[in-house]
């Protein structure tokens, strides 16, 4: 069933990331980014979209050297707590976007190709990414997954990178995460070659940028930069 109207989505930030190492390709230009994820209130149970920096991990503490927030508090902080969440989405397996699901019971969906990407040594923190199996809900493509929500596959940063978009009539909210690292490469269809999987995911992230901007959402947001985007004619 179609939504009536749009549910609210609450824009949590659950960390700020104050330092790259000097081979992480934003290390020129570095300036401290936010880590945001989102809830989404919808009429049949609240789905979270992303959950942030894990804790306790020596190598991500020196490289990152992230402000992290616990997700239950951030939960708290709007009225929720972790066994109240309905479902989860993980846009990609990277260890700022995974790093607190652990502590959710809600099925988690994960795109099957980003679910073998993050296989790979060195891709993301394998405590962080390992969604339980009763709780895995693997997504092949595009997938709608509660009235009026849908994921859309949107590969470049990574292989299996997903954004989210919510309906309701004609209008349209997306969370594209980190299909853009900033807000400007949506404006201009651009994508940042930094915010790339590799050289080769190039025209794989121009077409997922095509799909976010043909549907003329009202409002757009992101994982790393706090600007909104609407493109709604």
């Amino acid at each position: 069933m179609p939504l009536s109207e749009l549910p609210t989505v609450d824009c949590l930030t659950l960390a700020i990331v104050n330092s790259v190492p000097e081979w992480h390709p934003e290390h020129e230009v570095f300036a401290p980014f936010p880590v945001h994820a989102w809830v989404i209130r919808h009429p049949d149970g609240a789905i979270l979209v992303d959950t942030g920096i894990g804790f306790g991990n020596e190598a991500i503490d020196e490289w990152y050297h992230p402000q992290s927030i616990r997700l239950t508090a951030a939960l708290e902080g709007v009225g929720l707590a972790p066994p109240t969440v309905a479902g989860a989405v993980l846009s990609h397996l990277h260890f700022d976007h995974c790093g607190q699901q652990g502590i959710l019971s809600a099925p988690t969906y994960v795109q099957a190709a980003e679910f073998e990407a993050a296989k790979a040594p060195g891709y993301t923190i394998p405590d962080w990414a390992e969604v339980p199996k009763d709780r895995l809900r693997l997504v092949h493509g595009d997938e709608n997954i509660a009235d009026g929500v849908r994921l859309l596959s949107t590969p470049g940063h990574t292989p299996g990178h997903q954004s989210v978009v919510i309906e309701a009539g004609d209008e349209r909210v997306v969370l594209a995460a980190q299909c853009a690292y900033r807000a400007e490469e949506l404006r201009t269809g651009q994508p940042a070659t930094s915010n790339l999987h590799d050289e080769d995911w190039l025209d794989a992230a121009e077409d997922s940028l095509r799909r976010l901007r043909a549907l003329a959402p009202c409002t757009v947001q992101f994982s790393h930069d706090s600007e909104c985007v609407a493109l709604a004619g």
